[in-house]
């Protein structure tokens, strides 16, 4: 690929970004930008800490029956039809029980039937629920989790039986290998979710992204879902065992093309993602500038 055609598909994917932020800005609300502000939470209550026990042990609790019940249909259940159905229901269950409702928009711009490599913000351990809640029914996903999840007893099982992918950030191959993994799923099997900031942001504000993604997204040749989750920082930020109730919304923006193979097509594919997932995000969270988005130099190239 040549500089200008590098030059072109950076200018397509970034008209692609500003179409989805202006769509999304168009239609976000002050009053629920001001809700959601993600502005620092009075410390738990005693009620709030009960909530969020029962939600852990509804959630250990289906993983005890959703393993054998998984195990049994796997015969006659190759897509595994029956685990998304389930963990919509364990999702909901969890929510329901700490008090977080959640609102999608854009959910129409996930297509039943295709698979993406989905981008979106991370704030809390609530945004994995809010995701399945929203998008497991359109396009069945699996999350990328570091390694240290999959020793979880129980949980760790579930993770490795439904085909969820361990990544280790740590290692530069050891990534690379994981990535490699996701792709093979990706184009067999589900979407996959990416986080990728790296981590949950706490203070809520939109971290920098890294190229891991995009480059799964380009080499299985698959479109890029940006989604924004808000809320769910200031009800259970990051360090804080229980979830205050609210309001966690998440925006499901326009697909982006598949990335080129090249690293100047690379990074205008996240950039393009960054800004439409900030586009949806109220302004005290957002960070704005190129530099914002470049990834870390220990990101692993190939």
């Amino acid at each position: 690929m040549t500089a200008e055609d590098g030059g072109a598909t950076r200018a397509g994917l970034r008209e692609q970004g500003s179409a989805a932020a202006a769509k999304v800005a168009s239609t976000a609300g002050g009053e629920r930008d001001a809700r959601c502000a993600g502005a620092a939470t009075a410390p738990a209550g005693a009620v709030e800490v009960v909530r969020t026990a029962l939600a852990h042990a509804w959630a250990m609790l289906f993983l005890v029956v959703l393993l054998p019940v998984g195990l049994l249909c796997f015969p006659f259940d190759p897509r595994q039809k029956m685990h998304d159905r389930l963990s919509v229901v364990w999702a909901r269950g969890a929510l329901w029980l700490v008090g977080v409702r959640v609102e999608a928009e854009g959910v129409q711009h996930a297509r039943p039937g295709e698979r993406y490599v989905i981008a979106a913000n991370h704030q809390s351990t609530l945004d994995i629920l809010a995701l399945l809640v929203v998008l497991q029914g359109r396009t069945p996903l699996r999350f990328l989790a570091k390694r240290a999840l999959f020793r979880v007893p129980v949980l760790g099982w579930g993770m490795r039986l439904y085909g969820h992918t361990p990544v280790d950030r740590r290692r530069a191959r050891g990534a690379l290998a994981d990535l490699g993994e996701a792709q093979r799923n990706l184009m067999q099997r589900w979407s996959t979710m990416f986080f990728p900031e790296g981590t949950r942001s706490a203070t809520g504000r939109l971290l920098p992204f890294r190229l891991g993604a995009f480059r799964t997204a380009s080499a299985a040749g698959a479109r890029v879902l940006p989604v924004t989750i808000d809320g769910a920082g200031a009800l259970q930020p990051k360090g804080r065992y229980a979830a205050a109730p609210g309001v966690v919304r998440v925006v499901v923006h326009p697909p982006l093309d598949p990335p080129g193979a090249s690293i100047e097509a690379l990074h205008a594919s996240m950039e393009a993602c960054r800004s439409a997932v900030a586009s949806a995000l109220p302004e005290a969270l957002r960070e704005g500038g190129e530099a914002a988005a470049r990834p870390e130099r220990s990101e692993p190239r190939r």
